[in-house]
């Protein structure tokens, strides 16, 4: 049996997350999450240049991967359903679950076709995009904590 102990550190980092969305902030909390992920991802690409200054084990690269990817996939669909007017809610926060878990399937079908990339590569391409979805919270994305949700509905479509 494989069984990694560490990785059950994703049990408690759902709940952190949630208490950091709740609590804190739901923009800066899901910002927060990727750039832990971001960490996990350099960290990772050290590990593929040793001479680079690279960790010698998985465990904290692996560890902060668990750790921001967790707390941005668990606070995704509550900021997706209080970023969109009541007339869309439902559709839109289906879209984001679905494309969210077509991306986990994409990934696994890859794998199986022996596609995937080398460890460095896969962690650069994952890399850019999750600094771009960051800045783009951070710089567009709505801080919904303490916001009436009729707010959103006052936005006029378009």
């Amino acid at each position: 049996m494989f069984f990694q102990p560490w990785a059950l550190i994703a049990i408690p980092t759902v709940f952190i997350a949630a208490l950091m969305y709740s609590r804190w902030s739901s923009k800066w909390g899901r910002v927060a999450s990727f750039g832990i992920s971001v960490l996990g991802l350099a960290g990772v690409l050290l590990l593929e240049f040793p001479g680079a200054g690279g960790f010698d084990s998985p465990v904290l690269p692996v560890a902060f991967l668990i750790i921001g990817s967790n707390g941005w996939l668990a606070t995704l669909l509550p900021y997706a359903a209080e970023s969109y007017p009541l007339r869309v809610r439902g559709r839109a926060t289906g879209w984001v679950a679905s494309c969210s878990k077509f991306g986990g399937l994409i990934a696994q079908f890859l794998s199986l076709l022996g596609v995937v990339p080398v460890l460095w590569v896969a962690a650069l391409a994952i890399m850019v995009p999750t600094l771009l979805a960051m800045a783009l919270i951070a710089y567009f994305g709505d801080e919904s904590r303490g916001r009436d949700l009729r707010e959103v509905d006052a936005i006029p479509a378009g």
